[in-house]
């Protein structure tokens, strides 16, 4: 299967705040007093207020397997179990006692809801921390992969267009991207990858992981400290360092801030040190980590292109990062990572 051959861009009619309050009647036995309705790419996401507390009331895409949902509420109950610290949502059962339901969608299409708990907070602003917070947040991040350390799911072994060990395979995509100079540099980056990522990529240490610690997909505290992690919707089993790299891609500094002299690479480095002061890495996986975070730069460029030309109505949401990526990337290339210490 391609790696873009997945459900990634698959379309959906929306449900309304209307049958978010009726499924979470009828399935969960909540009383509703608001339903919001949460932006997300995918899916169906609404906030449901109850005079108990509030939840996420979360709608599958029709396109996603069940194996694939089921993949997301298991792993959930199985961190409850290997760590409760980790503040990350609670899946709550259906007064069935099940993990999900099937349900009719808009046009009667089958789809899976489930219901979590909400974590409280803000979402991270990587221009607002400190080197502190983003080794807190690696350090948050390696227990995350501790504790999924020893899960396991056949949903797991899937591909997904977002698992950066699948990278080579984005190539077809390359005509998506306008700029034939960030083209030109994004396929510089998949030789590099295919000739000398991938065969390293194949020998280290793999497991279930995470694979998505963007900004909005982390809970900060009032003070902005990262504490929290929400959305297990790109979860494969693929390289630990991978998990990690995706990670650091996302502290890379804005495009402004590279342009004013910031080092393309420290905030990334922070998110690392915290990470391996938790869970030491080997130093083939080290090694990996800078051309993994360029790997993600080129990777994001190539399916957000791919997303917006098979959906140009919603280019404003997923070419929303190709100018970071654009700019960061070269930034990265020129520059040599910090020195990391092996900690194994």
């Amino acid at each position: 299967m391609h790696p873009v051959d997945d459900v990634l861009a698959a379309p959906f009619a929306p449900l309304d705040d209307a049958d978010g309050a009726r499924l979470a009647r009828d399935h969960w036995g909540l009383d509703p007093v608001e339903v919001r309705r949460l932006e997300t790419e995918r899916d169906d996401t609404f906030r449901i207020d109850t005079p108990d507390g509030r939840a996420v009331l979360k709608v599958a895409n029709p396109a996603d397997p069940s194996d694939v949902v089921d993949l997301q509420c298991a792993v959930l109950e199985h961190i409850a179990s290997a760590d409760a610290g980790i503040p990350v949502p609670r899946l709550t059962r259906t007064s069935a006692g099940e993990r999900w339901v099937r349900i009719a969608g808009r046009d009667g299409e089958p789809r899976i809801a489930r219901v979590l708990s909400w974590v409280p907070g803000g979402t991270l602003d990587y221009g607002r921390t400190t080197s502190d917070d983003r080794r807190a947040l690696g350090a948050l991040l390696a227990r995350l992969s501790l504790a999924m350390a020893s899960f396991d799911h056949p949903g797991a072994d899937r591909v997904l267009a977002w698992d950066l060990q699948r990278l080579g395979g984005l190539r077809p995509q390359l005509p998506h991207i306008a700029d034939p100079e960030v083209r030109a540099l994004v396929a510089d980056e998949l030789d590099v990858f295919d000739h000398v990522v991938a065969p390293e990529l194949a020998t280290v240490a793999h497991q279930v992981v995470h694979n998505d610690a963007n900004m909005d997909n982390v809970v900060v505290d009032d003070a902005g400290r990262p504490y929290g992690i929400l959305d297990f919707g790109d979860m494969v089993r693929t390289a630990v360092a991978a998990d990690l790299a995706v990670a650091m891609a996302y502290a890379v500094p804005s495009a402004q801030d590279l342009a004013a002299g910031a080092h393309p690479w420290a905030p990334a480095y922070d998110v690392a040190r915290g990470y391996v002061g938790v869970r030491p890495l080997e130093p083939d996986d080290l090694a990996l980590l800078p051309l993994l975070v360029r790997g993600r730069m080129a990777q994001r460029m190539l399916v957000n292109s791919w997303l917006a030309a098979e959906n140009p109505s919603n280019a404003h949401h997923t070419l929303r990062a190709n100018g970071h990526a654009a700019a960061a990337l070269p930034r990265l290339r020129a520059t040599d990572p910090p020195f990391l210490e092996v900690t194994a």
